[in-house]
């Protein structure tokens, strides 16, 4: 069994020496790196707040370095949206649609393929004009004209088709519409192969990878890096001592994200046509 202060104060000690020894049990070997350890007990603290186990979808209740840097991500859309019809694809718990709306969007619609997602976010999120369903990127039925802007936070990495849902957003999206991409930034050999790894990302574009398909797809974009004052870890099972404030959106080409790798890399993306 991992040494006991390889897992979180939680579960340390007799009381939790079943919930230790069941996990290890679990994943087929006898020690569990402390790394592991903290998001296997950021799971169980997913699953005991009633949302589904598996996938990648940050929640508030777990409000740690990761949770921040996705919410800093959804604070920079927010400077955009006032009065506008706005769509968050794949909106995960909600907090980020709910942002949205907070920040004076007309109506903001928050759409995820997993109905647990949804029904959390439709309990914990409420506001004018907010409303969630749910609905597949990749088989989006969207009306023409129908949204201002569309928000797309560590989605496209998930689907296997990325070019059905940037049709489908391109038509949706009304005259002189935005569509926001944030993605996680494939810079080298090592960065693909540890993406690889993650069984919920199966398109691993590289940076310059994703810009190229935008423009294959009838897009011209603007690249930014999404920077962070501090060092992060976002394993953490602590809450974070950073704010969104604290995350920078620094508008350069791609090649930048090379010389100096971002948390995130950011497209903002208009209609080429």
């Amino acid at each position: 069994m991992a040494p006991q202060s390889s897992w979180p104060a939680e579960v340390r000690g007799r009381a939790g020496a079943s919930l230790r020894r069941a996990v290890e049990r679990a994943l087929g070997r006898d020690e569990v790196s402390e790394r592991s350890a903290r998001r296997i007990w950021n799971a169980a603290r997913k699953v005991a707040a009633g949302l589904p186990l598996g996938g990648e979808a940050v929640w508030p209740g777990l409000r740690n370095d990761l949770f921040v840097a996705h919410e800093s991500i959804y604070a920079f859309v927010a400077r955009r949206v006032s009065g506008l019809r706005v769509l968050d694809a794949a909106c995960g718990t909600g907090y980020g649609s709910y942002l949205l709306a907070r920040a004076g969007a007309e109506r903001v619609v928050g759409i995820d393929r997993e109905r647990g997602r949804i029904r959390f976010a439709a309990r914990r999120f409420r506001a004018p004009g907010l409303v969630f369903e749910v609905g597949d990127c990749e088989a989006l039925e969207l009306a023409a004209g129908s949204f201002d802007l569309i928000v797309s936070s560590n989605t496209l990495e998930h689907l296997a088709r990325p070019e059905r849902f940037l049709g489908s957003a391109r038509r949706a999206l009304g005259s002189g519409g935005q569509l926001v991409v944030a993605v996680p930034p494939v810079l080298s050999d090592a960065d693909l192969v540890r993406h690889r790894e993650n069984e919920d990302h199966v398109s691993n574009l590289s940076v310059r990878g994703w810009g190229e398909l935008f423009e294959r797809e009838g897009w011209r974009y603007q690249f930014l890096s999404h920077r962070c004052r501090q060092a992060l870890d976002f394993a953490s099972y602590r809450e974070s001592v950073l704010e969104a404030g604290d995350f920078e959106f620094i508008e350069e080409g791609p090649d930048a994200a090379y010389a100096a790798p971002p948390v995130t890399a950011i497209y903002v993306l208009r209609r080429s046509s």
